[in-house]
């Protein structure tokens, strides 16, 4: 099937890039920049052998028919395209926000007016790992989830069980510096970022917060900082005054995932490291509770280009068409 990636100079462009480039039912026909549009590809892409040798313009991916796009543009920067991409017969995955509500009007609350609010009838919104997880037969659109949102729901999503509640729950988030993007930005230079931890917005502003509320239908205090390192993704999830201690936690997670070769559940005791899932679709899970203040701890950790982005983005199209989850993730 023949794939057009947009913004594939980007951090989650690239992965996109290398993991369709190894797919067996892929083939890259086009590859759009803003800023290297009409430069040769495979200097940075040195391993496309075949497919495009230059970059084209995000107006010209239409002449390329592809059969599939992958948008890695941030919010509202390619959806006024869709159209046009749909009506020769794309099928899209977009890796912004632009899709991951069912409403405009929720994606209003965070992003302001939405980009073309006609075509979330033709959206999907989900995480890869949900087994409930549908694409129904008239979708055009796949909306993938953020990064942070998807480690939250991978931890919490399996918890939210008929009868159990999280009125409150606290987030601690940790990223590597790739998550603000490729542009570049004077605070997140290595002379900045080395041996510094700094926190970013302020406490429940982040745009992730929304996508996590809609995970436990309750309130989320998020807290994201920046780690002196490319890519990875921590969550210490706190839940005062939960519900389920953390073997509960962690016997639930064992049996929804049972299947799922992409999540691992620690043993008890044992903790997440970013390093063990770097580069791959991979995720680690751990609990743990505090007696003294009965808080449920959870851990979970990802590589937010890969599972936060591209990975899960490969995995929505491999259960999107049927085919093994795993194709070109292993």
């Amino acid at each position: 099937m023949r794939v057009a990636v947009v913004g594939a100079t980007g951090y989650a462009g690239q992965e996109v890039v290398s993991i369709v480039s190894r797919h067996p039912q892929f083939e890259i026909v086009a590859l759009t920049s803003n800023r290297q549009q009409g430069e040769d590809v495979r200097i940075l892409f040195p391993f496309l052998t075949q497919g495009p040798e230059k970059y084209v313009g995000i107006e010209d991916v239409g002449k390329s028919e592809p059969s599939w796009v992958f948008s890695c543009l941030g919010p509202k920067q390619a959806a006024p395209y869709f159209s046009q991409w749909i009506s020769q017969g794309a099928r899209i995955v977009d890796l912004s926000a632009d899709f991951r509500f069912p409403d405009a009007a929720l994606y209003e609350k965070v992003y302001g007016e939405h980009p073309a609010p006609e075509l979330i009838a033709l959206s999907q919104q989900g995480y890869a790992d949900d087994p409930n997880m549908f694409y129904p037969a008239n979708m055009r659109i796949l909306g993938n989830p953020g990064c942070y949102p998807t480690a939250f729901y991978l931890a919490m999503g399996p918890l939210t069980a008929p009868g159990l509640s999280y009125p409150f729950v606290i987030v601690d988030g940790k990223s590597g510096v790739s998550g603000a993007g490729r542009g570049p930005r004077e605070d997140l230079m290595m002379a900045e970022m080395a041996e510094n931890v700094t926190p970013y917005n302020e406490p429940g502003k982040h745009r992730h917060t929304l996508e996590m509320e809609r995970v436990t239908g309750a309130t989320v205090l998020f807290q994201p900082h920046y780690m002196p390192m490319s890519r990875g993704l921590e969550l210490t999830i706190y839940i005062p005054n939960s519900p389920i201690s953390s073997r509960d936690a962690a016997d639930i997670w064992r049996e929804r995932y049972a299947r799922n070769t992409f999540v691992a559940v620690l043993p008890e005791g044992q903790k997440p490291h970013t390093r063990r899932v770097r580069g791959t679709n991979r995720v680690e899970l751990g609990s743990a509770w505090d007696e003294r203040s009965r808080t449920l701890v959870l851990y979970s950790v990802l590589d937010n280009l890969q599972k936060g982005a591209a990975g899960q983005a490969v995995q929505h199209v491999n259960r999107w068409m049927n085919w093994p989850t795993e194709l070109g993730l292993e």
